[in-house]
């Protein structure tokens, strides 16, 4: 079924290389030499490749044909380092032999510490100088020659010789070769038919052809190890304790004598003579047995135990059921001692499955013995039935015991090698950070379909075990082969060597600094890059720098037909982007386009998650490994919204995860969005990525058009791809500022305008209002409340989408000092002059402004918003100018002046603010007269509002008692207009008691209030009681408004406020008695001029019952009218008779007390006077 598309696929273009085939093996092949000449006439038929060596700059290759060609590496061409040498061919050698075997070059030992090369062609070992191949000492026969201790590889002092093993008939000799001199026999060991040895120090492991043995060439002694073949018919007798193998040396003159220094010091004649002078090279004798001499206890001697635990020779064990096991068996850890009768290592005598199990009359063949050195401690030996069949590969100590699980082969292997010192799983502390994995490398035959026969390279550590959950198999990808491959990439058509050379070669693996090499990314989708200018000193850096990271080691040679490879470590990041190239498309694409498989990414993420790097290499190669697998799983996000997919929320987290972890550049990341691309700001050195980064990211611009990408915010790309990039840019935005980010501006810059853009988008559908806690409109105000890098494009942005509110709280903090507050109320201003806010959220606006004009400082902007605000607010906009919390204040005068200028409607608000507010009472004169002006101007221009007054008079005049106060009755009963308000204010401020609110100048208020003394009866009735003049007053509450109780108040109060509020009045401002009599007295007057009679006498009666006291009865008998029932009256009447007869009596009660207090003082003073006596006064 095809995919689904909704955006559109670009047409590929024609440059894209096609992929080669991934590699994420273990080890990979780089081209050494091809196309040797193996042969001098050119055609190499049967020729063949036998054995190979490197060093120092040239390549020695020995053929079937006994030749050894010797080449010279040319490096290549300066500045060209990654390039493969040319081979020039130096010589070409025949060794000497004495009659051909059949076999060739059968070996190079190149011994570079002594400037010599031995050659052993046809079982004729050849000296030759290095490295020219000069021939320098005779040659000799013999079957194998190698030996030199592995121990001593980094040494490379040559001054004392180098010793080797050369495998003789009957016996090996350790010679010693030297820079000038020629070789000495140092001693002999008495085992014949070597034909493999590897050396650790003192102790060596070899082989024949048919077994193998553990050897301590110092001491003498032999353990007999297990066969190389289990079928091997004499194979029951190996196997055994350690014993004895001194050399017997029959005394005969040598034929040439060589002297040479003892290993050890020469001991008196009747010693051992394999510690004595060594003998020429053509010199085999034997010496009879000897006695050893005595030893200080505790000491060491070869492999010597106590007597009480030496192991006795017994015939080879039965095959142990767990060698079935097709992996690595594992075998108990050697204690401190042999046990006693301690049989030893089972040889395979059985295959590992039914199938390959050998029958019961399988014919015996041969097998190559195999030998390696892992590490100074271990020997790894290969064991089998057929060459066709599983192999074992077993690891011995230095004790000759079992030291670690066994490992397979697929079948015996041809050849193998060792490489990298092993990583100690066991230990307590974990594994060394910085050792290095313990591969096994093996040639094996494969058996194809029609039993094609083919041949492989397995690899395998040796340094795990299998039960570990790390042991595992691989095949070595042999695609660089050609036409010379099998069946498929694995496999060879003929046959293959391997071998380690002596010294480690440098290899430069190109495709590493391609990779790691940070380059600038083009995002535009056409096909013409232009990369910005690169300085000589950068580009010599980086040169150094990808020199650097791609340079490799390697002392592993592999070969087939005439050509020759290194086979080398794969470095990490060539195996993870292998991985990664797999994972570029899934099973279904067509292996051009990239389509990523989820599967593989998350695997391999989780794979290197917690990997630690051991090297700078690695640490490249971890985080380039990171940001492309994240990319990946972003691009496959990309691709499946673009069907219209909603994806699962695990996969979402994953890929966000995965790009925190890989801390990828966002604007990558933004490069991959439509709508977003466009917020990508580079600077002037572009966006700095990885070269295998840029390359990826370039290919898939180029093949999907993403303007053609459905961006709704509401469909896949908001819900799949726009909140997952939000939270990684917040992530980026809480890394600002640290060490280990970039300084780039345009970084933050891009990645703050593209988090702004994305809440815009995703906050359009949220409704108007403030922002609750934890949407998008509560991220988005935090966002613009901090520091925001790209001051312009945040306000076009702002601008775009209508968001004015948010714009304010952007210039709040990100506008300089100088131009903040203008900016913020500027934006402010023309959301409340009506501009689209599409937010709605600054509610109250008006208000908001008021308070932020407190709070700034610049006097001039306070001016200009505060009369803006005034004119149109007026309530609100004169607390600006009234407030004396506010940074930037004003004097009421200078207010006052501004408002006039600015905003005359608002003159009278402030003066209200402050006398009624502030109670600043010196404008209160200024106030009434707004007030006035308000109140005659209507009066003047409208009959209706005159109407409406002498209309109120008229309502409150016909209510029966009991009825409020005029004041309670227009408050209660007020209108909404202007004019209406600030009568209401004239009239309080007119009945204001206090000294400073009642100093105006009433005669002018009199004057101007006379032509409408009938509808402004309140104001008449205050200012004629200003004036004293109170019994016009009193007619005017009395007849012209009816408001009787506040005519009896005004009596009480002396003509103070008719609408003063109630409360509290002090006693120096209460009348005396005789004012308020006098006042009653006006006001009985007034009710006898009521026309209702019914009113006149009810008010009469109750003014004289309630307030008799303030009346003479003589004054009140004479104001009544004659013709009243005294039943009217009787009331006061009684109150005033009785108030008579008590004052009669307290007058009576009063002259009494007198009276006594007379007689009192005059007894008091006839006393005093007795007292005193008489005073005699002489008359002159």
């Amino acid at each position: 079924m095809a995919r689904p598309q909704t955006m559109a696929e670009a047409p590929l273009p024609t440059h894209l290389p096609t992929r080669a085939p991934p590699d994420d093996g273990a080890y990979v092949l780089r081209k050494l030499v091809s196309d040797l000449p193996l042969s001098t006439d050119g055609d190499a038929g049967d020729v063949r490749i036998t054995c190979v060596e490197v060093w120092s700059g040239n390549l020695y290759v020995g053929t079937s044909a006994a030749e050894i060609i010797h080449f010279v590496l040319l490096p290549p061409e300066p500045g060209d380092v990654t390039g493969a040498p040319t081979a020039i061919q130096a010589s070409r050698l025949e060794p000497t032999f004495t009659h051909d075997a059949g076999a060739g070059i059968q070996q190079i030992l190149l011994l570079p510490k002594v400037n010599k090369a031995c050659i052993l062609c046809n079982n004729t070992l050849s000296f030759y100088s290095l490295p020219e191949l000069s021939p320098v000492f005779k040659p000799l026969t013999c079957s194998w020659v190698g030996g030199v201790d592995l121990n001593l590889e980094g040494d490379e002092s040559g001054d004392d010789g180098v010793v080797v093993m050369v495998g003789l008939n009957r016996r090996i000799r350790l010679v010693k070769i030297y820079p000038d001199e020629h070789p000495r026999s140092l001693k002999t060991i008495e085992y014949g038919g070597c034909l493999l040895s590897v050396r650790r120090d003192n102790f060596s492991c070899a082989a024949d052809a048919r077994s193998y043995a553990l050897l301590d060439v110092q001491h003498q002694q032999k353990i007999g190890l297990f066969p190389i073949s289990s079928l091997d018919p004499e194979a029951g007798g190996v196997g055994g304790a350690a014993e004895d193998i001194t050399t017997q040396v029959h005394s005969h003159a040598p034929s040439r004598s060589v002297s040479s220094a003892s290993a050890h010091p020469r001991g008196p004649p009747t010693e051992d003579r394999g510690h004595g002078r060594s003998t020429s090279l053509g010199f085999f004798g034997t010496q009879p047995a000897r006695t050893e001499s005595p030893r200080p206890p505790g000491q060491r001697y070869g492999f010597d135990v106590p007597e009480s635990l030496s192991r006795a020779i017994s015939p080879v064990p039965a095959r142990s059921p767990e060698r079935d096991h097709p992996e690595r068996t594992s075998s108990l850890h050697r204690g401190t001692s042999p046990a006693p009768e301690k049989p030893l290592p089972a040889a395979p005598t059985e295959a590992p499955t039914e199938e390959a199990q050998p029958s019961q009359t399988q014919p015996f063949e041969p097998l190559k013995p195999h030998i390696a050195s892992p590490n100074p401690g271990e020997f790894l030996l290969t064991v089998g039935t057929t060459p066709s069949e599983p192999g074992v590969g077993m690891f011995v100590n230095l004790d000759g015991d079992m030291s670690r699980g066994s490992i397979q082969f697929s079948s015996y292997p041809d050849a193998l090698v060792v490489d990298g010192s092993g990583i100690d799983m066991s230990t307590s502390l974990g594994p060394d950070p910085d050792g290095e994995e313990g591969y096994v490398l093996a040639i094996v035959r494969t058996q194809g379909e029609e039993d094609q026969l083919g041949y492989g390279v397995e690899i395998q550590r040796w340094d795990v075990d299998a039960d570990d959950g790390e042991a595992s198999k691989a095949w070595l990808n042999l695609h660089s082969l050609g036409n010379m491959l099998g069946q498929d990439a694995e496999q060879s058509a003929i046959p293959l060597g391997i071998r380690t050379v002596v010294e480690s070669n440098d290899i430069f693996l190109p495709e590493i600094g391609e990779k790691l090499l940070v380059k600038q990314l083009n995002t535009s989708q056409s096909d013409h890059k232009s990369p910005a200018t690169e300085s000589p000193a950068q580009g010599k850096a980086d040169l150094e720098f990808s020199q650097r990271l791609s340079k490799l080691q390697s002392r592993i040679v592999l070969w087939a037909g005439n050509q020759i490879w290194w086979t080398l470590r794969n470095p990490l990041v060539t195996r993870l982007d292998a991985r990664l190239q797999q994972a570029l498309s899934t099973p279904t694409g067509d292996g051009t386009r990239i389509l990523p498989n989820r599967r593989l990414l998350e695997t391999l993420l989780g794979d290197i998650r917690g990997q630690e790097p051991r090297n700078e290499a690695e640490y490249l190669g971890l985080i380039y490994a990171r940001q492309k697998a994240s990319i990946l799983l972003f691009m496959e996000l990309i691709l499946r919204s673009s069907t219209n997919i909603i994806i699962f929320e695990n996969e979402k987290r994953i890929t966000e995860q995965a790009l925190i972890e890989g801390e990828v550049d966002p604007r990558v990341v933004l490069a991959l969005l439509p709508i977003l691309n466009g917020e990508v700001i580079q600077g002037a050195e572009g966006i700095q990525i990885s070269g295998g980064i840029a390359t990826l990211i370039e290919d898939f611009l180029q093949q999907n058009d993403l303007s053609a990408m459905p961006a709704t915010v509401n469909g896949p790309f908001g819900d799949n791809l726009l909140q997952l990039v939000k939270r990684y840019l917040l992530f980026w935005r809480k890394r600002k500022g640290m060490a280990s980010v970039t300084n780039d501006p345009s970084l933050f810059q891009s990645v703050d305008a593209a988090l702004l853009h994305i809440m815009l988008l995703l906050d359009r559908e949220s409704p108007q209002g403030p922002a609750t806690v934890g949407s998008i409109r509560a991220e988005l105000n935090e966002l613009v409340d901090n520091e925001i890098e790209c001051f312009d494009r945040a306000v076009e942005l702002l601008e775009h989408f209508s968001r004015l509110y948010v714009l304010s709280r952007f210039y709040q903090r990100n506008s300089k000092s100088a131009a903040k507050a203008h900016n913020v109320l500027a934006t402010w201003r023309r959301i409340l002059e009506g501009e689209p806010d599409e937010g709605g959220e600054f509610v109250d606006g008006e208000l908001e402004l008021r308070k932020y004009l407190s709070r700034i400082r610049d006097q001039v902007l306070v001016e200009d918003y505060g009369s803006w605000l005034a004119n149109r607010n007026p309530k609100l906009g004169v607390q600006v100018f009234a407030d004396d919390h506010s940074r930037v204040r004003f004097e009421p005068a200078r207010a006052v002046s501004l408002l006039r200028e600015k905003a005359p409607g608002a003159v009278k608000e402030y003066l209200e603010y402050l006398v009624f507010e502030k109670k600043h009472t010196q404008y209160v004169t200024e106030l009434i007269t707004f007030y006035l002006d308000i109140v005659i101007l209507e009066l003047e221009r409208s009959s209706d509002s005159r109407g409406l007054l002498l209309q109120t008079y008229e309502t409150y005049r016909i209510l029966r008692p009991p009825k409020p106060t005029y004041r309670t009755f227009i408050s209660d009963n007020a209108v909404g207009a202007e004019w209406w308000q600030s009568r209401l204010r004239l009239l309080q401020l007119l009945g204001s008691s206090q000294p400073a609110t009642s100093s105006y100048d009433v005669p002018s208020i009199l004057t101007r209030l006379e032509p409408y003394e009938q509808e402004l009866v309140p104001e008449m009735i205050i200012l004629n009681g200003r004036q004293g003049r109170h019994q016009e007053a009193i007619r005017l509450l009395t007849r012209g408004l009816g408001d009787y109780d506040t005519a009896i108040s005004y009596c009480l109060l002396g003509g103070l406020s008719i609408f003063r509020p109630a409360g509290y009045i002090p006693q120096e401002e209460i009348p005396s008695r005789e004012e308020q009599a006098r006042l009653f007295a006006y006001l009985l007057q007034e009710y006898l001029l009521i026309e209702d009679i019914a009113q006149r006498i009810q008010r009469t009666g109750e003014l004289l019952e309630r307030f008799g006291g303030w009346f003479e009865v003589e004054q009140v008998i004479d104001m009544l009218p004659d013709d009243w029932s005294v039943d009217i009256f009787s009331g006061f009447l009684i109150t005033a008779l009785r108030s008579l007869v008590r004052e009669k009596s307290e007058t009576s009660i009063a002259k009494a007390l007198s009276g006594a207090q007379n007689l009192q003082l005059a007894s008091d003073l006839v006393d005093k006077t007795d007292a005193l006596g008489p005073t005699f006064e002489k008359v002159n």
